[in-house]
């Protein structure tokens, strides 16, 4: 097995891995996984797993041309059905969107076409351009750098996007600001249960484990209750929580990595019935 063990650790490294606070609640934590030079923690007290920091993902032309521009019109359906199963979860006010993370505009364009005022957000400068070559109203910049007013939109939207970020709670907190009282937010992420790092941990030979995890793509791991508990950390109210699936990874592009992705899907499809979490919250006062 590839995973170092606590005798291939020196002691000064097996106190940090041992002394480790859950960047969200400040909690203990647990190892749960590692490989090499990576690892994956999971909270005792709000259940939030995170990994490695991520510092190698680009997110530049070539991401966005695989996974988003040439399969443009898989994706479409995709986020069109996606939003059904929203609608039919919940009433959504139709005014002010925010697309947090809106990538090359996909979703910007659907929910347009659902009546919303709708504008992004994003900080790759690639996918900023090429969102505004569509037409539409997209800034590049971090969230927290942004000058939206507070109170300012209905709904703010987050696809595939929190499990990335350093400071998923920072985040959460500033789109609070953002949102108008008993404003929506709605989150979609990978679901990754506790079991999917046991059996990346049994597969670490085979040197698919990170790609199981997607490690070192994604910082955080999210199960329902985990994003409940983000979400309560931060303000809002759980709304509803859908289990979903995600698109088979190999009909956007066909590699070793893709398919190492596809395994996953496939696993948390026969076990929990979806490989994604949809969360829908709504803002609430202080008490």
């Amino acid at each position: 097995m590839e995973g170092r063990t606590d005798c291939d650790m020196g002691t000064t490294e097996k106190q940090v891995l041992n002394n480790v606070l859950c960047p969200v609640c400040r909690w203990d934590t647990d190892l749960i996984w590692s490989d090499k030079n990576y690892f994956a923690r999971k909270c005792k007290r709000c259940h939030v797993i995170f990994s490695s920091t991520n510092t190698f993902v680009k997110y530049d032309e070539k991401y966005f041309s695989t996974w988003y521009i040439k399969p443009y019109f898989k994706r479409k359906r995709y986020f069109e059905k996606l939003l059904k199963k929203i609608e039919n979860c919940i009433e959504i006010p139709c005014g002010k969107l925010l697309d947090a993370g809106c990538g090359t505009g996909i979703f910007l364009e659907i929910a347009k076409k659902h009546s919303f005022d709708v504008c992004g957000i994003e900080t790759s400068l690639f996918a900023v351009q090429y969102c505004k070559e569509r037409g539409f109203d997209v800034i590049c910049c971090d969230i927290k750098k942004s000058d939206f007013p507070d109170n300012y939109f209905d709904v703010v939207t987050m696809f595939d996007v929190i499990a990335h970020l350093e400071n998923p709670l920072g985040y959460l907190n500033h789109i609070r600001k953002l949102l108008k009282n008993e404003g929506i937010i709605i989150i979609k992420t990978p679901y990754h249960p506790l079991l999917l790092f046991k059996i990346a941990q049994l597969l670490g030979f085979t040197g698919m484990s990170k790609g199981l995890l997607h490690i070192p793509a994604q910082i955080f791991h999210f199960t329902p209750l985990s994003l409940k508990n983000l979400l309560s950390f931060a303000g809002f109210d759980t709304m509803c929580i859908l289990k979903v699936n995600e698109m088979p990874s190999f009909f956007l592009s066909f590699s070793p990595k893709t398919m190492a992705s596809f395994f996953v899907q496939l696993i948390l499809k026969i076990i929990y019935g979806a490989d994604s979490v949809v969360i829908i919250g709504k803002k609430v006062q202080p008490a």
